[in-house]
C-alpha cells in the first residue's frame, strides 16, 4: 500500500473507529441511566426483572437506531478538521429522529406502554452524552493529528501566486498538522521548499513520496505540457488538486460535467425555493411569537421615548437587502432629532452626543432593534441574516472590500452569525463579511435556531454597540 492510502484509509479507519464505540457508549449509558432513573430513583421505584430484561433488548434498538441516524446526518465521515460545533447541530436532529422513532415504536408498534418519563428523559441525554463523547473523539484526533500522526505529504508541481497561497494556508493552524509541503516539481518560487528533478510527474510522486499533488500554473506558464496533465491522471493512488487561475469564490463552488465536459461554478450557493419557503415560515411564526411575547416592553419603551425627548417614538431608515432592495428598517429612536448627522453616512461611534440617555440604554441591550419584528413580519427582513446597511455605505463598501455585494443573496437579519460571533457596531468590516458569507454557504434550519439561541445567551448586550 503506498503512503497516500496509509495516511488516509489509516486516519479514516481510526476516526470512524473512535466515533463508532463512542457513540455506542454513549447511548448505551444515556438508555441505562434514564431506565435507573426512571424505575429505581423517581416514582417509587417500580423495576423488576422483566422490565429490566425488556429495555436491555429494547438497547440494541436504540443502538441500531442512533448509528443509523448518525450516519444519515453524515457524523461518521472522514475529516482531519472535526468541528466539535458542526457535530453538535447534527447530533440534534439526530436525537429529534431517535424520540420520535421510539414515539411511534412505542405507540404505534409495540402492544406494551412503555414509560414515557423514561423516553423524554432518554432524549435529552442521548443527547448530551453524544455530544460530550464527539468533543472526547475530537480532542483524541486533534492530539493525533498534532503529533503529525496523519501528516500527509504534499508535492507542489508549478509555479505562480496559486503555489505560493497555497503554500502558505498549509502554515495556518489548523492545516499544519495534517500537511506537509516536502518539494516543488517544474518550480522554484516557494521559498524554504527544495525543488526536485525528474524524469516525469511519477518519478517526482515517488521522489518526494507525497501523498497529495497540488498542481498549477500563473498566466506566463499557462501552456503546461500536455503530457503532465495525462501523468496527472494516472495518479490514481495519491490526491491530486488543480488550484484554476480563477476569481475566488465567495459563496461555494461546484464542479459537474457537461456532457463530459469539466464546469466549475463559482459563487453558486443560492437558497433554492423549498428553502426560502422554510425559512420564511419560520420567520412569520418567530416575528408573530417576538411580538406577542415583547408587547409590554414596545408600551414601556415608548412611553419612555416620549416623555424624555422630542420626537417620533419610531425612527426609520432605508437600508439594503435581498437582491440590492432598498427598504425602510424600523427602530426605537435613540437619537436626539435636533442634531443632524454631519459628515454623510457613517456608524455610531462611542460617547455620541447624539444619543439620548434612554437611547443609550436600548443600544446596549438592543431592544431599539426589537420593532424589526414587524419587518420580518411584512417579509421586507428575516429573523436570521447579515445585518441590514444604508444604501450609501453598501455603494462604498462594493467598491472597496471584494465579495461584499455577495452578502445580498439572502434577506437581511435581526441577528446574524457574525453578531453572535462578536462582530457588530464598529468592528472589522472584513470579518463580518466572512461570517455573513459562511453563514449563507452553511445556511440550515438548525443553524438559524443556533443562532437564535446564541442571540439570547450573548448576541443583546455588546460592549461593541454603541
Amino acid at each position: 500500500m503506498t503512503a497516500r492510502r496509509t495516511v488516509a484509509d489509516r486516519f479514516g479507519r481510526f476516526q470512524f473507529a473512535t466515533r463508532l464505540v463512542s457513540d455506542s457508549l454513549m447511548v448505551l449509558l444515556a438508555w441505562f441511566s434514564s431506565y435507573y432513573l426512571r424505575f429505581f430513583v423517581f416514582l417509587d421505584g417500580e423495576g423488576d426483572e422483566t422490565s429490566t430484561l425488556l429495555f436491555s433488548v429494547l438497547s440494541l434498538l436504540a443502538l441500531i437506531a442512533t448509528i443509523f441516524f448518525n450516519y444519515v446526518y453524515k457524523l461518521y465521515e472522514p475529516n482531519m478538521t472535526s468541528n466539535w460545533r458542526v457535530e453538535t447541530g447534527a447530533l440534534v436532529k439526530t436525537s429529534v429522529s431517535l424520540f420520535v422513532t421510539f414515539v411511534i415504536f412505542y405507540y404505534f408498534c409495540f402492544n406494551l406502554k412503555i414509560s414515557r418519563v423514561h423516553l423524554v428523559m432518554f432524549g435529552g441525554m442521548s443527547f448530551c452524552f453524544l455530544d460530550i463523547g464527539r468533543y472526547i473523539c475530537n480532542c483524541v484526533f486533534a492530539s493525533h493529528i498534532k503529533a503529525g500522526e496523519f501528516k500527509a505529504n504534499v508535492l507542489l508541481v508549478g509555479t505562480g501566486k496559486n503555489i505560493i497561497d497555497y503554500y502558505n494556508a498549509t502554515l495556518t493552524a489548523s492545516e499544519a498538522g495534517r500537511l506537509r509541503v516536502v518539494a516543488q516539481y517544474l518550480g522554484n518560487d516557494v521559498k524554504g521548499i527544495k525543488s526536485i528533478k525528474a524524469r516525469n510527474l511519477a518519478d517526482a510522486v515517488a521522489k518526494a513520496k507525497a501523498d497529495v499533488v497540488v498542481i498549477a500554473y500563473d498566466d506566463e506558464n499557462s501552456e503546461m505540457k500536455a503530457e503532465i496533465r495525462k501523468e496527472a491522471l494516472e495518479l490514481f493512488e495519491q490526491q491530486v488538486y488543480f488550484l484554476p487561475d480563477l476569481p475566488k469564490s465567495y459563496v461555494g463552488t461546484t464542479i459537474s460535467d457537461f456532457h463530459y465536459i469539466p464546469l466549475l461554478e463559482v459563487n453558486c450557493h443560492d437558497f433554492t425555493f423549498g428553502k426560502r419557503f422554510i425559512k420564511r415560515t419560520f420567520d412569520i411564526i418567530s416575528s408573530l411569537f417576538g411580538i406577542i411575547l415583547l408587547s409590554p416592553f414596545y408600551i414601556v419603551i415608548a412611553i419612555l421615548i416620549k416623555i424624555t425627548s422630542k420626537g417620533p417614538v419610531l425612527f426609520k431608515q432605508e437600508r439594503v437587502t435581498r437582491d440590492g432592495a432598498v427598504f425602510n428598517m424600523l427602530k426605537f429612536r435613540s437619537m436626539r432629532i435636533d442634531m443632524p448627522e454631519q459628515g454623510g453616512a457613517h456608524w455610531t461611534e462611542e460617547n455620541d452626543p447624539r444619543i439620548t440617555k434612554v437611547g443609550r440604554i436600548l443600544r446596549k441591550t438592543s431592544l431599539d432593534e426589537i420593532p424589526q419584528f414587524f419587518n420580518v413580519l411584512m417579509g421586507t427582513m428575516s429573523l436570521i441574516g447579515p445585518r441590514p446597511e444604508r444604501p450609501e455605505l453598501v455603494e462604498q463598501f462594493e467598491k472597496e472590500i471584494p465579495g461584499y455585494n455577495m452578502r445580498h443573496r439572502v434577506k437581511a437579519g435581526i441577528s446574524g452569525w457574525a453578531q453572535v460571533n462578536g462582530f457588530r457596531g464598529n468592528t472589522s468590516l472584513e470579518k463580518r463579511i466572512d461570517f455573513d458569507l459562511y453563514y449563507i454557504r452553511n445556511w440550515t434550519p438548525w443553524l438559524d435556531i443556533k443562532i437564535v439561541v446564541l442571540t439570547f445567551v450573548k448576541g443583546f448586550v455588546n460592549k461593541n454597540a454603541y
